[in-house]
């Protein structure tokens, strides 16, 4: 391992490429990360060494003296009777590793392949906080403990996790605020769309979560990414989320009707993430009207789902006005999302995205 580090210093720094998102199963939602070309640092101290993923996802500790080291991940939430599997904690360890791996090349890795290709064995430095029970996590009480994963190698995952009361989303958050929501990635590449009735613009392994820049021309940008709020029902404790960039383009053509329902069907068939949400759809006139200029302004332009005329969308212009001259064009969209209803939240963590206020999801018992 010592031999990792010294690579790494004389290199002075690798680069960690693509993108990664990753859904907790058992409950609590843990965003997507994006890691497009972050620096991996690293820091000196009197008795350790690190080497730190962008985003603190993981963080290999490394003792100078002895050369024995531990995998830590960043902290995660975990609700009071709520649970999550450490399968979810085995892929994301697996998966940074892995590209760890990859950028400093195969030699002098043996460890971290080790630890890699090891079925991790699981327990709790606290079970009156957290207990696990097999593959299982569950909170028992408000406080903050470890769960620690040992490696056939004897080597161990460190996952700090913070137990809290849940509460309901609808009665904490406030419209405009960050949800740490994800709609997974892309699978395949697709360019700008040129001809009425498709999608793209955006590349395989990119967020939904993120946006495509522009989709008619470089002089209307985005760079906003995650999901807001953009209402809240108190009496049936529902909270809708829309995304706050345009995540992919679209071309509309002539016909308003067939541009509804591709929207509509597209939003729901690739936004929906059935742990957290009941449906999809694209925003409509509706929704752009009743939102504030700040919500509503995305940089770029996008289509509305609502006809103005027969062969005309209502738009949403870079400042956030909405026109109602819109056809045969490329412009993005905006997903909307209604959560379960009842969700719950144990508080605001990083999406990953660059908002660390960003409300987590746990999903009612």
């Amino acid at each position: 391992m010592r031999k990792i580090i010294d690579k790494i210093l004389n290199q002075k720094k690798f680069i960690l490429g693509t993108i990664f998102g990753v859904m907790i199963m058992g409950g609590i939602s843990y965003a997507a990360n994006n890691y497009t070309s972050e620096s991996v640092s690293y820091t000196r101290g009197n008795d350790t060494m690190s080497v730190k993923q962008a985003l603190d996802d993981l963080i290999v500790k490394v003792d100078k003296k002895s050369g024995n080291f531990n995998i830590e991940l960043a902290e995660r939430p975990l609700g009071i009777n709520f649970t999550e599997s450490t399968t979810t904690y085995q892929s994301l360890v697996n998966d940074l590793l892995g590209r760890m791996i990859t950028a400093m090349g195969t030699a002098n890795t043996a460890d971290l392949s080790a630890i890699k290709s090891s079925t991790l064995t699981w327990k709790s430095e606290d079970p009156n906080t957290a207990s696990v029970t097999g593959t299982v996590v569950k909170g028992v009480k408000e406080g903050k403990t470890k769960i620690i994963g040992t490696a056939t190698n004897g080597k161990q995952v460190i996952v700090p996790v913070n137990v809290k009361s849940a509460v309901v989303l609808a009665e904490k958050a406030h419209v405009g605020e960050y949800v740490a929501y994800d709609a997974g990635q892309w699978n395949a590449d697709a360019a700008r769309p040129t001809k009425s009735g498709q999608f793209g613009g955006y590349s395989k392994n990119q967020s939904k979560n993120a946006s495509v820049e522009w989709c008619n021309n470089d002089s209307h940008k985005t760079t906003l990414q995650g999901w807001r709020i953009l209402d809240i029902n108190t009496s049936t404790k529902t909270v809708t989320i829309v995304h706050a960039g345009q995540p992919e383009c679209y071309y509309h053509g002539t016909n308003t009707n067939s541009s509804k329902t591709y929207l509509d069907n597209r939003a729901d068939t690739e936004y929906k993430n059935s742990i957290y949400a009941d449906s999809a759809h694209a925003m409509t006139y509706d929704e752009a009207n009743s939102m504030s200029v700040d919500l509503r302004k995305t940089g770029d332009l996008y289509w509305l789902a609502t006809a103005y005329s027969g062969t005309d969308l209502y738009r949403v212009g870079d400042t956030g006005s909405i026109y109602i001259n819109g056809t045969s064009n490329s412009y993005g969209f905006r997903p909307v999302v209604v959560l379960k209803s009842g969700i719950l939240t144990t508080g605001q963590v990083s999406d990953g995205l660059g908002h660390n206020n960003a409300w987590n999801l746990v999903l009612p018992s």
